[in-house]
């Protein structure tokens, strides 16, 4: 890995802000939630390339070790913990290791999310239940427990959170996945706008169509696969699928100083998609 040394402005004081060639991270902590897989991993590797000390939080144990164990051989810092982010205690657990391990919360990223193809009529409440928790309950848990340590920080703290396009304009067949995306990025306008003047800045990350391994195995599990991947890559204007890389680029900025005086955007990184 390319470790970056790069010093950094405050967030919080516009006139600390110095200008570089490179996006950095270094002396940042960061806890990042789906961090196994898809772009929660693209993120972690892009932000530990950067120079941030993390903590990594999904179910998928094995992935999430194995993520760490990449990250600290490179020469980074990286931690994994177990995380149900529908649980509220996990979510405190996971944010009260990054300042046990690392002293301090800088970045907050709740990436983790989960899909629900259905019609609403076609959905168990156990389903919507379970969607609900992780895609909106999740993030409302971790940013009340760590809006008040940022708050205690001198240089504040960045929240991040991972919506979709579905989030600013709807599809078939997903309305209750769309509801939840829909909420994250009110979520962090709200946000952004209760802590402008503290010191926290607060973003939504609005993925298209992204090539990750969840994509893969619901178009693997279509009755035709070779036409939903023809699907998907068509109905971007670019006509190809996104990567979970170019999420984490956008993801990467969005966290940093560069982006010092942006809060309350719903970026979306979807090959113009939601510019249709």
């Amino acid at each position: 890995m390319k470790w970056s040394s790069a010093s950094r402005g405050s967030a919080r004081h516009a006139s600390a802000y110095v200008p570089t060639a490179n996006v950095s991270l270094q002396g940042k902590t960061a806890v990042i939630t789906g961090a196994s897989t898809g772009i929660g991993r693209a993120s972690a590797l892009r932000f530990a390339q950067e120079g941030a000390r993390l903590v990594l939080a999904d179910v998928q144990d094995a992935e999430g070790e194995a993520l760490a164990q990449v990250i600290t051989q490179s020469g980074g810092a990286a931690c994994f913990v177990h995380a149900d982010v529908g649980r509220r205690a996990d979510n405190e657990r996971m944010i009260d290791a990054c300042v046990a391990r690392y002293g301090r919360l800088d970045i907050l990223f709740c990436n983790a999310g989960i899909n629900l193809p259905k019609l609403l009529v076609d959905s168990s409440d156990e389903e919507i239940d379970g969607l609900l928790a992780v895609n909106v309950k999740g993030p409302l848990y971790a940013a009340r427990h760590a809006i008040p340590i940022m708050l205690r920080q001198p240089e504040g703290g960045v929240l991040l959170f991972t919506a979709s396009k579905t989030g600013l304009v709807a599809q078939t067949d997903s309305p209750v996945y769309c509801a939840s995306k829909g909420a994250v990025v009110l979520l962090a306008k709200a946000l952004a706008l209760d802590y402008a003047t503290r010191g926290i800045r607060v973003n939504a990350l609005c993925p298209g169509i992204i090539d990750t391994p969840m994509l893969r195995r619901f178009a693997d599990a279509m009755p035709d696969p070779a036409a939903a991947w023809t699907e998907y890559r068509t109905a971007q204007p670019m006509r190809r699928l996104g990567t979970p890389e170019e999420c984490a680029a956008a993801a990467l900025w969005l966290v940093s100083p560069e982006a010092g005086f942006v809060t309350g955007v719903a970026l979306p990184v979807d090959g113009g998609f939601t510019a249709m």
